[in-house]
This record gives structure tokens, C-alpha cells and sequence, in this order.
């Protein structure tokens, strides 16, 4: 399993977090740590074939 998968699967999780959240204080740090997750899953996922930098 790549880090990016991992990075992937926590954002996933936050966002269902982030819904079942029970005050605003949490959402809005399920929120944060969703958009934190999401930006290192697009930073470490290996670049697409063919395309090139």
C-alpha cells in the first residue's frame, strides 16, 4: 500500500466525520484535517503514465 492510499483513506474518514460531528468545533476541525489530508494525498500520489512533468 502506497502513503498516498493512506492519506486518501484519513480524508475519507474525516469527511464521514466530519458529517456526524456533533458540535460546530468539531466539524470545523474534522474540516481542517480534511482539506490538510486531501492536499499531502495530492502532494505524495506518483504522477499519471504518460504524462509528462
Amino acid at each position: 500500500m502506497r502513503i498516498w492510499h493512506v492519506f486518501n483513506t484519513l480524508t475519507l474518514a474525516n469527511v464521514v466525520l466530519m458529517f456526524t460531528a456533533d458540535n460546530t468545533a468539531s466539524r470545523v476541525l474534522h474540516a481542517v484535517a480534511t482539506v490538510a489530508f486531501a492536499v499531502a494525498t495530492m502532494a505524495t500520489r506518483p504522477p499519471r503514465p504518460g504524462k509528462r512533468p
